[in-house]
C-alpha cells in the first residue's frame, strides 16, 4: 500500500516511507497498536491508559508514521539516529537498576548533543502537520547537519525520563495555566517513548513553569562535538495522552471521581 503525501521535513510531495518514532533501535521494534486520544475520552468510565477494545491501526514494525520521503528518512537515520539510540539504551539500563536515593543526576559519556537533538526535532516534525509553518525553522535546522543554533525566543525543548511503556504523540496543543502574571497560555507538543520524553515549547516565557530539564543548549554544539553530560534524574510517570500531564493512576482515578461528584452535585434537573 502506497502512502502519498508531503514529506514532514523537505516538503516534497511523494510516496512517503515509514518513519519509526523513536528510531527502531531505541526499543521501537515490536508490534504496536496505536489509538487516537479522542477514542479514549469518549467513554467516561474508561481509564486513559486502557486501550482494550478500541479500534487501532496495527503497526507490525513498531510505532511511527508514514511521514518522510525516502531520502529524508535515510538522512536522519544515518546522521542522527545512532546518537539518540545511544542515550536511550544507557537510560534503559539505568532505570532498571536500583538507584540510590542520594543520587539526583546521571552522567552519560560521549554524547553527540547536536545529533541527538536533531533526531528529536525530526520526530516532532513527523508527528505534526507538514503544512504547519511554526515548524519551518526546525525542518531547516534538521536538514542541514552542520547548522548550529535555533531561535530560543521561539523554541524551548525539555526532556525527562520515564519507566512507563505508554507511547504518546501529542501534536501542537495550547495549554492554559495560572502563573505569576495571571492566566497564561503556552503552545506545546510532546513525545513520550520509553525511556525518554520530550516537550517542545513555543514562544517560551519566564513566568511559565516548565516540566523536565532544558536541553535547548544542545543546538549550540557542532555536529562532531562529543561531551559527557550530567542529566538531572527527572523521572515522570506517564499514564495518559494529554500533554504535560504526569499523574499516577491513583491520582487520575481520584480526579475522575471528584469531577463526577461535582457534576452530579451541580447538574440541575429540567
Amino acid at each position: 500500500m502506497k502512502h502519498f503525501g508531503k514529506c514532514a521535513l523537505c516538503g516534497k510531495e511523494c510516496n512517503l516511507s515509514f518513519e519509526h518514532i523513536p528510531p527502531e533501535s531505541a526499543f521501537n521494534n515490536s508490534p504496536a497498536k496505536p489509538v487516537s486520544g479522542d477514542k479514549l475520552v469518549e467513554d467516561d468510565d474508561r481509564m486513559p491508559w486502557d486501550t482494550s477494545g478500541l479500534k487501532y491501526e496495527h503497526q507490525q514494525r513498531g510505532m511511527g508514521k508514514y511521514s518522510l520521503c525516502r531520502d529524508c528518512n535515510s538522512f536522519t537515520g544515518v546522521y542522527y539516529g545512532k546518537a539518540y539510540t545511544y542515550i536511550a539504551r544507557i537510560m534503559h539500563v539505568t532505570l532498571h537498576e536500583e538507584i540510590d536515593p542520594k543520587y539526583n543526576a546521571v552522567g552519560i559519556k560521549d554524547i553527540y548533543p547536536l545529533r541527538f537533538i536533531k533526531q528529536v526535532f525530526s520526530m516532532f516534525c513527523s508527528i505534526n502537520n507538514s503544512n504547519d509553518s511554526r515548524f519551518d525553522d526546525l525542518r531547516a535546522f534538521v536538514l542541514d547537519k552542520n547548522a548550529v543554533g535555533i531561535d530560543k525566543a521561539k523554541y524551548k525543548i525539555c526532556m525527562y525520563f520515564t519507566k512507563s511503556n505508554l507511547t504518546k504523540y501529542a501534536s501542537f496543543s495550547v495549554l492554559l495555566k495560572q502563573t505569576s502574571v495571571g492566566l497564561e497560555s503556552m503552545a506545546v507538543s510532546e513525545i513520550t517513548a520509553y525511556p525518554l520524553g520530550f516537550i517542545l515549547y513555543f514562544n517560551p516565557t519566564d513566568s511559565w513553569e516548565y516540566d523536565g530539564f532544558d536541553i535547548t543548549s544542545f543546538t549550540d554544539y557542532n555536529y562532531d562535538d562529543k561531551f559527557t553530560f550530567e542529566f538531572p534524574l527527572c523521572i515522570k510517570e506517564v499514564n495518559d495522552f494529554f500533554p504535560t500531564f504526569f499523574r499516577t493512576k491513583e491520582e487520575i482515578r481520584e480526579c475522575i471521581e471528584t469531577n463526577k461528584k461535582w457534576a452530579e452535585e451541580n447538574t440541575k434537573e429540567d
